[in-house]
């Protein structure tokens, strides 16, 4: 005889498919998560290529003789030194379209790039108010240094560039985590309640 009545019997059974939030959102949170990191790799991967192709070595001089680059308003155009330096560098524009006079200026900011194992640093920014192939010259004191053409480095896309690789995956990985946990913890107060519901139904 049970005076409080019989023990209570083990809890209902409840099937996965009948709670909520249904799991598909555990799908979502890792498509969401996923995606970000991917979106992050290939910003890395494009950040770090375009980095390396902002110098063409392939047209690299000596102190003293001249290249050909192509200089404009919009043309990014630099010239880098092959590190380390052994002495202070020149360049100046020798020729161009007649009236246009191209600026060769100094960047504010130091700017290395890595090429297999050497390292370029970017010593001149050239601008031009015309568009056009100019010829360019560069030199140094003790006739040492190795120039080479390439693109002024934008070290605000740069930076941008690693922000994205960093944050987007950063804030994929947190909210693909967080989907996650909420729909778990949600799932379980539904299991609860509807063992609750059915047990006391029976009783």
């Amino acid at each position: 005889m049970y005076p409080y009545g019989p023990p209570p019997g083990p809890p209902p059974r409840i099937d996965a498919g009948q709670l909520r939030p249904r799991r598909r959102w555990f799908v979502a949170a890792a498509v969401i998560a996923a995606v970000c990191v991917g979106i992050g790799v290939a910003s890395f991967l494009l950040t770090l290529t375009s980095t390396v192709d902002s110098v063409d070595d392939d047209k690299a001089f000596t102190s003293g003789q001249s290249v050909t680059i192509r200089i404009g308003p919009d043309d990014a155009a630099a010239i880098y030194v092959r590190s380390p330096f052994v002495s202070r560098a020149r360049c100046e524009v020798v020729s161009g379209p007649s009236g246009s006079t191209p600026r060769v200026t100094t960047p504010e900011s130091t700017f290395t790039v890595t090429k297999g194992s050497v390292e370029w640093e970017r010593v001149f920014v050239l601008k031009a108010d015309t568009a056009a192939d100019y010829r360019v010259t560069c030199d140094d004191r003790r006739g040492a240094l190795t120039f080479a053409p390439g693109d002024d480095a934008d070290l605000a896309s740069f930076v941008g560039g690693i922000v994205v690789t960093v944050v987007v995956p950063l804030l994929g990985l947190l909210a693909g985590s967080g989907i996650a946990i909420i729909v778990g913890v949600r799932r379980g107060r539904h299991r609860r309640w509807l063992e609750a519901q059915a047990y006391y139904g029976h009783r």
